[in-house]
């Protein structure tokens, strides 16, 4: 089952995340010892939070939990935001971004104020997948130019 399918259907709390690693794990044949020995953590430190027992690990641990359950790339957002639930949806990979960005707050404090839905916000970052995508173009053309 992907990511995405595992959060269209439940409820992401912050069980949610150890909901999702335990099926992940048994998905890959593999062990809560096996798993706590590739992330140099006990066995009931896995236990705890596959119960919803203890918050997601520090974001170092998140990205060798990736790893080790071999997380597809599309999935990794999904699989730190689910680890964010944990944390009260404390967005740890992002929240350097704000703290530097004050527009990105008024922003997204906007959004909130107007109710705005996930389908805005399909649309911005469509936008913004434009605008990379003609930045690369920009300088693929910039290095094809002779000097």
């Amino acid at each position: 089952m992907s990511l995405r399918e595992f959060v269209e259907k439940n409820i992401v709390d912050e069980k949610t995340f150890g909901t999702y690693l335990r099926k992940r794990r048994e998905s890959l044949g593999m062990s809560i010892r096996g798993l706590a020995a590739e992330l140099k953590v006990s066995a009931a430190y896995i236990s705890d939070i596959e119960k919803g027992n203890r918050y997601a690990p520090s974001q170092e641990k998140l990205e060798r939990l990736i790893e080790v359950l071999q997380i597809p790339e599309d999935d990794r957002l999904a699989f730190n935001d689910l680890a964010s639930a944990t944390h009260g949806f404390s967005y740890e990979d992002i929240n350097p971004y704000l703290g530097r960005e004050p527009h990105a707050r008024v922003a997204l404090r906007k959004a909130e104020k107007m109710g705005l839905s996930d389908s805005f916000w399909i649309s911005v970052i469509e936008r913004m997948d434009q605008e990379e995508a003609d930045q690369l173009k920009e300088l693929e053309n910039d290095s094809e130019m002779p000097d």
